[in-house]
Formats: C-alpha cells, structure tokens, sequence
C-alpha cells in the first residue's frame, strides 16, 4: 500500500512538473525575445524602433524588458535574430558594388566583412526564401520596405519588387532563368506578387 501511495505521489508530483513545463514553453511562444550570436535566447519584451523622437528611427541598441521588469539594451551586432509581436527578423551583412545599400541594385551581396548589418523580416523561407528589407527616410516617419528573394545555395538576395510599381519583371526573368513555366506566369501577368513567385517556384521549380 505504501509503495502505491508513493507511486502515486511521484506520478502526480511528475505530472505537475509537466504541465509547468508546457504552460512556460506556451508563455515563451507567445513572448519578444533576442537571439545572441552567442547562441543565448532572452525572453521579454523587445522595442528596435524609436518611437518617441520627433521622426520614428532604428535604436542603435535593440531594448529588452524581461518578465521580472529588467532592462537591458544589446549592441546591434551581437544580435543575430529577435521576434517582435510574432514577427521574426533575422540578421544578415548586406553589401552592393557602392558598398552602401542603394535602391537601384537589385543585388544584395552577403559579406561578413564589410557589409552593412541590417535585420530583415522573415516572410517564409524554403528552397526559395522571401525576406523585406525596411528603413526610414530621413525625416519622415514611415516604415518602408521592400522585397528581397534568396535561393537556398546562393550567397546573395535579389530585390523583386519596386513599391507600388509591383514586380522587377526583368531582374526576375534573369534570376528564374531555368524555370520557363515560371518566367511564362511573369510574363503573362499570372503572377503578380512576390508571394505567388516564392509560392509557385517553391512548388513548380524544384525537382
């Protein structure tokens, strides 16, 4: 009987343990966090965009307030992703030819060491992965974007998009050069945002 009741005990106390568990790992999915390049995940509230200034900006350091209320800001650089409100960045060292990010180049070279860093919005990501590159003009409060597209072996991102102008048709017709059913869709208008490219090239263009 006793040996039961001990049983018992360790089953309900294992249990309890369980559910802890569970209920943190779904409090931690619904949370901000950093990721550090050294591999250290922290958990909190995170603010990257200064709202407070006369025009919205980036902060220098990306701000972190954890559970218990702490605060801490992390240099820019020793970061390698971080979420905000369920939405995932993630770090790359963009270089062009001027070596400056200019919006007429449709190439983003990645390179360690001497790009420049910036924290690009995950999308979705797969053989061909869709990020947005966003930044501010100077003086003026709004958060623009635009599209970058990666296939998984190369070590450059491609812009595929032009605002409201909608698909960089020509630098896309060079980049899908051998998937002719996909360059047919661009061209007949079939496709018509960046999406239904990544869509249909992760689906039709891989074999």
């Amino acid at each position: 009987m006793n040996e039961f009741k001990t049983l018992y005990i360790y089953t309900a106390f294992a249990l309890l343990l369980f559910q802890q568990t569970s209920l943190l790992a779904q409090g931690n999915q619904q949370l901000d966090y950093i990721v550090l390049y050294s591999a250290d995940t922290l958990y909190g509230n995170v603010k990257y965009i200064d709202e407070e200034g006369v025009h919205r900006k980036f902060y220098k350091k990306i701000r972190l307030t954890t559970i218990d209320g702490k605060r801490k800001k992390y240099k820019r650089k020793d970061v390698s992703a971080f979420r905000k409100d369920n939405v995932n960045y993630k770090s790359f060292w963009l270089n062009q030819s001027s070596q400056k990010i200019t919006l007429a180049n449709p190439n983003y070279n990645i390179d360690n060491k001497d790009g420049q860093q910036h924290f690009l919005r995950i999308v979705s990501q797969g053989k061909l992965s869709h990020y947005e590159l966003e930044w501010f003009e100077q003086g003026n409060a709004t958060l623009w974007s635009m599209a970058l597209l990666k296939k998984e072996e190369d070590p450059f991102f491609i812009r595929a998009d032009q605002g409201l102008l909608g698909l960089k048709k020509k630098v896309l017709l060079n980049y899908f050069f051998n998937c002719p059913k996909l360059k047919e869709g661009i061209n007949l208008k079939q496709l018509n945002n960046v999406w239904q490219v990544v869509d249909f090239y992760n689906s039709d263009c891989i074999h």
